[in-house]
């Protein structure tokens, strides 16, 4: 029985499934190929602006579609590069390498730890010969080593996992290290494996990943269809699920820590200011949110005025502001295609898939739904995540330019 119980579930979906919280659901990707094989007989390459875990890669890979990805979560990122076909030789090449020098592989005096923070010093000590190890290993190749490296760095880290909450954890506690040679034997099998029996089914492997901000992205290229789901607006930092793997870049092989305040969906609000939101069904829902608050306690009527409607401004502009950058990078008769919820705050209807139409037709698109369906969405582990503000409505928006 295949178990990575010793590192972080986010990974654990990705390597058993193909998918986790907030990727890609393949009958979602099965609507958007049935519309395209239908419509469009020119299509070539497929641009993804903010593609996360790299499901659209990884699904129309399968159908000999090139993609270009652009992810802003460096370990997303590094994920990416992980499963790209074009990797897959020398990434095998790598892990055998590894695991055929295991006699040599660093030693871990240390039984255990306690620790305030999320790595203690024996931990960032051994990661730090993990690293060198498998850079070795690789010749140098440091885009590859990061991406094997950073799935089983949790392993080492003194955390505390939510039972209820798959987007949350506490740092500090305690971290075994008996067994991690054992632990870190087995996840390269299983990559290995993973691997092995995905690259068969790819019926093309020329793929970019891009590690960018999309709004300081400048390409040479222009793009006729794209395919892409932004963040949701539920309160989240989606950085946070990655808060471990960004701790060991930004401290042990970066040292330069990313900016994620501007991330769209980011719970902070904290001196972020926005400018004028176009869409009018983002307006609608602002002064509704408003409106309800005055028959609230004082309170929640605090808590809407001073967090609640901000975050949901700054949402609505940020997405707007990121699709027009996006219509700078397409050409001009340009087929597209978002994956969104509308989720539900205060009893009330997030319209984020109206809104995505108006900023869209702003733009100079036709924009209207081929697909929207009721679903729960994957936002906790328990059966308490189907409670109503947990019942969205998925959408699967087309958008045309004129």
């Amino acid at each position: 029985m295949i178990q990575l119980e010793n590192i972080s579930h986010v990974y654990r979906g990705l390597l058993l499934r193909s998918r986790a919280f907030a990727s890609f659901k393949r009958d979602e990707l099965d609507i958007i190929s049935e519309d395209i094989i239908s419509q469009y007989n020119d299509v070539d390459e497929i641009f993804d602006p903010m593609s996360g875990y790299g499901g659209g890669m990884y699904y129309f890979a399968r159908k000999g579609y090139k993609t270009t990805n652009v992810e802003l979560n460096p370990p997303a990122y590094y994920w990416q590069v992980l499963i790209n076909p074009q990797n897959t030789e020398s990434i095998i090449k790598i892990i055998n390498s590894i695991l055929a020098y295991r006699d040599k592989w660093p030693i871990l005096h240390e039984k255990f730890s306690i620790s305030d923070e999320i790595f203690a010093e024996p931990a960032i000590k051994h990661i730090r010969f993990l690293y060198e190890m498998i850079l070795n290993r690789s010749k140098k190749n440091d885009l590859l080593s990061i991406s094997i490296l950073l799935p089983f760095v949790s392993r080492f880290a003194n955390y505390i996992k939510s039972s209820t909450n798959i987007t949350h954890f506490k740092h500090g506690g305690f971290c075994s290290y008996v067994g991690w040679d054992d632990d870190f034997e087995e996840y390269l099998n299983i990559l290995q494996e993973r691997l092995l029996l995905d690259v068969v089914n790819f019926k093309e492997s020329n793929h970019k990943n891009i590690l960018s901000d999309l709004m300081n992205l400048d390409l040479s290229d222009k793009f006729k269809f794209f395919v892409t789901s932004p963040p949701y607006p539920n309160y989240r930092d989606y950085s946070k699920l990655f808060k471990i793997e960004n701790w060991i870049l930004d401290n042990i092989i970066y040292s330069k820590p990313t900016d994620f305040k501007y991330m769209i969906g980011s719970n902070n609000v904290s001196g972020k200011k926005f400018g004028d939101i176009q869409s009018n069904k983002s307006n609608i829902f602002l002064t509704t949110l408003l409106d309800k608050s005055k028959k609230l306690t004082k309170k929640s009527r605090r808590d809407i005025e001073t967090y609640y409607h901000p975050y949901f401004s700054q949402y609505f502009y940020n997405l707007q502001e990121a699709y027009k950058k996006l219509d700078s990078l397409l050409e001009r008769n340009a087929i597209g295609y978002i994956v969104v919820n509308d989720n539900i705050t205060r009893d009330i209807i997030i319209p984020v898939g109206a809104s995505i139409c108006d900023i869209f037709r702003n733009l100079g698109f036709d924009a209207d739904d081929i697909d929207a369906s009721q679903i729960n969405h994957f936002g906790n582990i328990g059966k308490m995540a189907k409670r109503i503000n947990s019942q969205h409505t998925r959408h699967i928006i087309k958008v045309c330019k004129k």
